[in-house]
């Protein structure tokens, strides 16, 4: 989907001297950026709810000593979360970079 609503942006590209490597490139950069800050904010996010649920009171007679929910705030699964954000949004734009490295300039521009 992303490569027909970008056909004229590739086209430009490729007919202003970039290489097909040069736009695989810039898709794959696109989709880390995305990947990046969407992973982010998905932590920020997180560790919004995270600290409301850890708030939030919790008794049952099965655990009299529990007040609240068991949290834990390990670094490492907030490091995961963008690690696996990084790595899906890569391959979400790789597929779509390798199909757009193809695509020949001048049959985009003269289908118009």
């Amino acid at each position: 989907m992303m490569i027909f609503e970008k056909m004229n942006d590739i086209a430009i590209l490729k007919a202003t001297g970039f290489s097909g490597n040069d736009v695989k490139l810039i898709f794959i950069f696109q989709a880390l950026l995305i990947g990046l800050v969407g992973g982010i904010f998905g932590v920020l996010v997180g560790y919004g709810g995270t600290v409301l649920i850890d708030y939030a009171p919790f008794e049952t007679e099965a655990l009299p000593t529990m007040k609240t929910f068991p949290i834990t705030y390990n670094p490492v699964h907030y490091v995961i979360a963008v690690v696996f954000a990084l790595i899906s949004t890569f391959f979400a734009g790789y597929l779509p970079a390798k199909k757009a490295k193809k695509i020949d300039a001048v049959e985009i521009i003269r289908g118009q």
